[in-house]
Parts: structure tokens; sequence; C-alpha cells
């Protein structure tokens, strides 16, 4: 009676850890597909840069969070991959997917990082620019400091070619493959408003220029 009583004890928590195994095989791959849908969503929709440094500062900043959440995804994901090979080693038995699934999960998470990081240098180049642009645009041409340091418009208009440059540039993967963040609209679109800071940058230039130029006439 007790043997059989233990026998049946035996088989049920096999059975349990059977239905566990499933379980984390599936939320395993359920994880897996949240952050293929993060990678998705970074290139399609995360693609502006701001209209000025404090825009971009929080999109900055909402990007962060939004890695946090693809973070915690990948390491739900990672878990779950660990308890399956517990339950294996207790079941004697080899799990369906993590051998393909770690695998997934790895390179998807690869790509994330590698997307993220295009994106984080993007949004510094843009509050670097934006906030250079701005503080030039708000001095006065009457200030002589301003008159003699032309050489700062050199370095903001440098900045803002890198930027529109870095926008036609694909982020590249370990494996090859190539993806562009949004559809060339979005990219022209943001381009358009660095270029339109860039003209402005450009006038305020020549009004600082004008008082040396007729200086000789009058």
């Amino acid at each position: 009676q007790k043997e059989c009583e233990d026998m049946v004890d035996v088989r049920r928590l096999k059975m349990l850890q059977m239905v566990q195994l499933f379980k984390c095989e599936e939320d395993a791959a359920q994880a897996v597909e949240w952050l293929s849908e993060l990678l998705d969503a970074l290139l399609k929709t995360h693609i502006r840069l701001g209209d000025d440094s404090q825009e971009t500062k929080v999109l900055l900043e909402k990007h962060r969070k939004f890695f946090d959440v693809a973070q915690s995804t990948y390491d739900y994901g990672r878990q779950l991959l660990q308890a399956t090979v517990v339950l294996c080693q207790s079941l004697r038995c080899t799990s369906r997917s993590s051998g393909e699934t770690l695998p997934r999960l790895n390179r998807v998470w690869k790509q994330f990082t590698i997307t993220s990081e295009e994106r984080v240098h993007r949004l510094e180049m843009a509050i670097a620019f934006h906030s250079n642009a701005e503080k030039i645009l708000q001095e006065f041409p009457e200030q002589p400091e301003a008159i003699n340091e032309m050489e700062q418009f050199d370095e903001i208009e440098a900045v803002g070619k890198s930027l529109l440059d870095r926008l036609t540039v694909p982020v590249v993967y370990p494996d090859g493959t190539e993806q562009y963040f949004g559809s060339p609209s979005d990219m022209a679109s943001t381009a358009e408003h660095i270029r339109e800071k860039m003209k402005l940058l450009s006038l305020k230039k020549q009004q600082l220029r004008q008082p040396e130029a007729t200086t000789p006439e009058s």
C-alpha cells in the first residue's frame, strides 16, 4: 500500500513537472515574440529626434525606459529557459524548445541592443546640435565675443552634417543583415528639422559678419 502511494506521488510530481516544463517552454517562446515586437517598434516608430534640445532630452529619457522594458523581457525569457533546464534534469528528458529558443532569444536581444545603441547615439548627437545651436541663436549680434567666435558655427554645422549623414546609415547586425529606422519619408521629415535649424544658423552667421563687411564703407 505504502509503496503504491509513493509511486503515485512520484508520478504526480512528474506530471506536475511536465506541466511546468511545457508552461516554461511556451512562456519563453512568448518572451522572444515580445522582444521581437519591441525591436520592431523601436525601428518603425522611435524615429523622431526632437525639434529642440528639451524635446530631444525627453525622447532620450523615454528611450531609456523603453530599453528597461526590453531588458526585463529578455531577463524573463532567460529565467524561464534556465527553469526548463532544471526541470529537464529532474525529469531526465531533453527540452523541446530551449535548444532553439535560447539562440533566438540571444539573437533578438543582440539586435535590440545594437539598435538601441544607435538610437541613443543619434539622440545624443541631436542634443549636442540643438543645445549649441539654441545657445548661438539666442546671442545678440552686438556681443563682441559672438562675432569673434565664428568657429562655433562651423563646429555646430559639422555636428548637424554628421547627424544628417547618420540618418542615411542602416543598423548592421552581426549576421550581416541591415535595418533602417522608419521609412524614407520618416527619415526625410527628421532631416528637414535639422536642415531648418542649420539654415537659421547660416543666417545668424551672415548677420554677425555683416558689421565686418560694412566697416570699410562707413
